[in-house]
């Protein structure tokens, strides 16, 4: 069973679903010259409003969002900033966030603070939207390459307590699906913990202590034994 990486791009352009098909393409390249071992599904939305409804929803959760600045062409009244900004407010405090515009982030922001704000949601990279690979390999179009490396290296930065659970999951699924873990009382599935922490809920959050306090307690008492 192969790990699962979900990236969502938010982007007005006309050519959506070719871009979709580019990244495609190039990701599938660049995982079989590297090994890579997970896939990534990639869906997309030109709509402010449809992509919040696809964050909240628990059926979905997203490792990387990929999010254009200007969404104004299929009649969004708000911008990608202004979606950012709603994403960490309230939605997911936790997945990548790569950020791209025709302009850099002083012409976007022309005032110094709000550009100090935003950058401060916790944007994991920003790409000015003409910018183009450096990479030898070619893959295909140069400026989307720049970006799947983009969510590439975002994927590999994912939190390890997260990755280890979801490679014992996809490693021993048949055998674990009935495994049970308890969080402050509650029983979880190891599944509904990945997508909490994946999500950066209370849940989550509160198994990554417990588990680093358990692993401190255990070196410790390994100490003692010596």
């Amino acid at each position: 069973m192969e790990l699962q990486r979900n990236v969502l791009i938010v982007d007005d352009s006309a050519d959506l679903t070719a871009d979709i098909e580019l990244y495609e393409s190039i990701f599938h390249q660049i995982k079989q010259r590297f090994n890579l071992d997970y896939n990534i599904k990639f869906e997309g939305t030109p709509y402010y409003d449809k992509a919040i409804e696809k964050l909240k929803s628990k059926e979905q959760v997203y490792d990387v969002l990929l999010i254009d600045y200007d969404l104004s062409t299929v009649g969004n009244k708000k911008d990608g900033a202004e979606l950012v900004k709603e994403i960490r407010e309230g939605i997911n405090r936790h997945c990548k966030i790569i950020f791209y515009s025709m302009s850099y982030l002083d012409e976007v922001f022309h005032d110094r603070e709000a550009r100090v704000k935003f950058i401060n949601c916790g944007l994991y990279k920003f790409i000015p939207k003409m910018k183009k690979t450096e990479s030898q390999i070619i893959y295909g179009n140069k400026t989307h390459q720049l970006r799947v490396e983009a969510m590439i290296e975002a994927i590999e930065d994912i939190d390890y307590v997260q990755v280890s659970l979801e490679r014992y999951f996809a490693e021993y699924s048949d055998l674990v699906l009935d495994e049970r873990i308890y969080v402050d009382g509650q029983e979880y599935t190891i599944e509904e913990i990945i997508n909490y922490i994946r999500n950066d809920d209370e849940v989550g959050r509160n198994y990554r202590r417990n588990l680093a306090k358990s692993l401190i307690l255990h070196n410790i008492a390994l100490g003692v034994k010596k």
